[in-house]
């Protein structure tokens, strides 16, 4: 028997890695660093400046625990190529997102005001008309 077949048909069933203590140990710190960074950035008015920054600290932190409290550096190719691939679908919908809010203008137009919402009584009728649109009023009843 091959020793692919010996292990249940998993070829790297042996092939655990070992991470080291002081690499927890490190990335604890490093994620801690982090958090504090996002805090004391908070309290600084930047601008615009301000997301863009909290979201690089929250990627960042997101990437040390993806890539070793997840084990994902020590996985096979596959599995490293659809982690990287799910940061990169992440990016672009923010990209479309941010690109999106900093597009609007955000002053209303002159003489532009909300509508208001059409507030309907007990029976379903609105509450101003009485009816349901113009098209319902003139239109033939049939008995």
């Amino acid at each position: 028997m091959s020793d692919t077949t010996q292990n249940h048909g998993h070829a790297d069933h042996d092939d655990h890695h070992i991470v080291p203590l002081s690499v927890y140990i490190t990335i604890f710190l490093a994620l801690m660093v982090g958090t504090a960074l996002t805090v004391w950035v908070a309290f600084i008015d930047l601008g615009e400046l301000n997301i863009y920054l909290a979201l690089a600290i929250a990627v960042t932190k997101a990437s040390l625990v993806l890539w070793y409290f997840m084990h994902v550096k020590y996985s096979s190719k596959l599995v490293q190529l659809a982690s990287v691939m799910g940061f990169i679908w992440l990016g672009i919908f923010l990209s479309f997102t941010f690109a999106d809010l900093n597009t609007r203008d955000w002053q209303p137009l002159e003489g532009w005001a909300p509508q208001p919402v059409n507030e309907y009584d007990v029976d379903g009728a609105a509450a101003h008309g009485g009816g349901h649109g113009e098209a319902a009023e003139h239109a033939p009843e049939s008995h």
